[in-house]
C-alpha cells in the first residue's frame, strides 16, 4: 500500500503530539513552546480543510461559537485562560479531524494502525515490567518524576515506570509504563481491550491479542481497572442472556441503561473499592467534597458556564480526579452535556468500549488529551470500517 507524504507527516505529527502531551510522562519535560505550536499547527491544517464545508458552518460552528462565548465569560470573571485555550483548541481539532480526515488519503489507516501497535506494545511492556519488578529480575532504580510533589516511582529503561504500593504486608509494583499513573494505563488498556475485535478480523488473532491486552491491564493493578472489568463483563453477560431469551435490541439497551444508572447510583462503591485493596479513594472523596461545595455555592451563570478549565488546580493546588465533576465545576452544565454527547456519539456502536470510558471518567482526568480524543475517533472509524465504508487495514 502506498501512502502519500501528507498522510505520513500528519500521522507522525499526531503521534508526536500524543507522546508529548499528558498523560505521558514526557509532557513534563517538553516545553509548552514546542507543544502549543505543534497543537496549533495540526489544528490549523485540519481546520483549513473544513472551514468552508456546509456541515461545519451550519452544524459545528454554532457549538464552537458557544465555547468561544464561554471563554469570554471566563475572562470577564477574572479566571485564567491558559486551560481555556487548550480546551477551545482541542474542540476545534477534534471537529476538524472528524470532518476532514477522509480527504487525506490513508491518514485514517495510519492513525488506526499506530494505535493498534501502541496498545499491543504497551501491553507487552507492562506485563514484562510487572514480572521483572515483582520477581526481582531486573535492577530498577528509584526515580521520582515531577519534582518533590510528584510521583515516587521506580524506573527501568524501555520498560518505563513502576509504582510500588503496599497491599497488607506485601509490596506490589504496579506498571504504568510512561504514563503518569497506573490508573491512566489501566484506563488505556482496559477500555481498548473492548475495542481489539474491531482492529482485527481473524478470530484466533483477536483472542491472542485480547489476552495480551487483558494481562497488560492486570499488570497495572489499578483499582478502577478491576471495577470496570467486573461491571462491563457483568453487563455483557446480562446482555447475552436477554438476547438468548429473544428480547429486542432496543429493549435490552434500555433495560441495561436503567440497571447501569441505578447500580452506579446505589451500589456502595467505597466498600467495593476498599475490598479490592489500598487505593486513593479517601483523597478522591476529599476532592469531590470540595467540588460539590463549589457547585452548591455557584451562581446560576457559573453553574451553566463554569469557572474555566484549570480553576480547581489554581484555586486549591489540587485537581479533581473525577472528570465529570471537574467538567461541571470548570466548564459548566451546558459544556458537560455537550462533551458527553460527543463522547457517546463517537463510541455508542462499540457499547462495551463506551461504558468502560464513561466509568473511567469518574476516576481519571483524560478527556482533553490527544490520547483520549483520537482513541474515541478511532472507535468511530473502526465502526465505519466494520460497516464496509473503508478498506480493512489489518487481516
Amino acid at each position: 500500500m502506498k501512502f502519500n507524504y501528507t498522510a505520513l507527516v500528519l500521522a507522525f505529527l499526531i503521534g508526536v503530539l500524543i507522546f508529548i502531551s499528558p498523560p505521558f510522562v514526557m509532557s513534563l519535560d517538553i516545553s509548552a513552546f514546542i507543544r502549543i505550536p505543534m497543537l496549533c499547527m495540526i489544528t490549523l491544517f485540519f481546520l483549513l480543510h473544513v472551514v468552508k464545508k456546509k456541515k461545519f458552518v451550519y452544524f459545528y460552528l454554532p457549538f464552537i461559537s458557544f465555547f468561544v462565548i464561554e471563554v469570554f465569560y471566563w475572562k470577564m470573571t477574572g479566571n485564567s485562560l491558559e486551560g481555556a485555550s487548550y480546551f477551545l483548541t482541542y474542540v476545534i481539532l477534534i471537529i476538524s479531524v472528524l470532518l476532514s480526515i477522509h480527504r487525506i488519503k490513508n491518514c485514517k489507516i495510519l492513525i488506526v494502525n499506530f494505535y493498534f501497535w501502541l496498545i499491543l506494545i504497551t501491553s507487552v511492556l507492562c506485563i514484562i515490567s510487572f514480572l521483572a519488578f515483582n520477581l526481582n529480575l531486573l535492577p530498577y532504580s528509584y526515580r521520582p518524576i515531577g519534582g518533590d510533589e510528584g510521583y515516587k516511582y521506580f524506573y527501568f529503561p524501555i520498560l518505563g515506570y513502576i509504582n510500588a504500593k503496599n497491599f497488607d504486608s506485601t509490596v506490589i509494583g504496579r506498571a504504568c509504563g510512561y504514563l503518569f499513573e497506573p490508573s491512566y494505563m489501566g484506563w488505556f488498556l482496559t477500555a481498548n481491550f473492548f475495542l481489539i475485535s474491531k482492529f482485527l478480523k481473524n478470530k484466533k488473532k483477536i483472542f491472542f491479542v485480547q489476552l495480551i491486552v487483558f494481562m497488560g491491564a492486570l499488570s497495572t493493578m489499578s483499582t478502577m481497572m478491576w471495577l470496570v472489568f467486573f461491571i462491563v463483563f457483568g453487563i455483557a453477560t446480562l446482555y447475552l442472556i436477554l438476547r438468548w431469551a429473544g428480547m429486542q435490541e432496543k429493549m435490552i439497551c434500555m433495560i441495561l441503561f436503567v440497571i447501569f444508572f441505578l447500580g452506579f447510583m446505589l451500589i456502595p462503591k467505597d466498600k467495593i473499592i476498599e475490598s479490592l485493596g489500598p487505593s486513593s479513594s479517601d483523597d478522591r472523596e476529599e476532592r469531590v467534597g470540595v467540588s460539590f461545595l463549589l457547585i452548591a455555592s455557584a451562581s446560576p451563570l457559573d453553574l451553566l458556564l463554569g469557572r474555566s478549565p484549570g480553576y480547581l488546580e489554581k484555586k486549591f493546588d489540587k485537581g479533581e480526579s473525577n472528570q465529570i465533576i471537574k467538567l461541571l465545576v470548570e466548564n459548566g452544565i451546558i459544556s458537560t452535556v455537550l462533551v458527553l454527547i460527543f463522547v457517546i456519539y463517537f463510541t455508542y456502536k462499540s457499547k462495551w468500549f463506551m461504558i468502560a470510558n464513561l466509568l473511567f471518567l469518574n476516576s481519571v482526568v483524560i478527556l482533553f488529551t490527544p490520547l483520549f480524543m483520537f482513541n474515541i475517533l478511532i472507535c468511530k472509524w473502526l465502526n465505519e470500517i466494520e460497516e464496509g465504508s473503508n478498506e480493512v487495514s489489518m487481516k
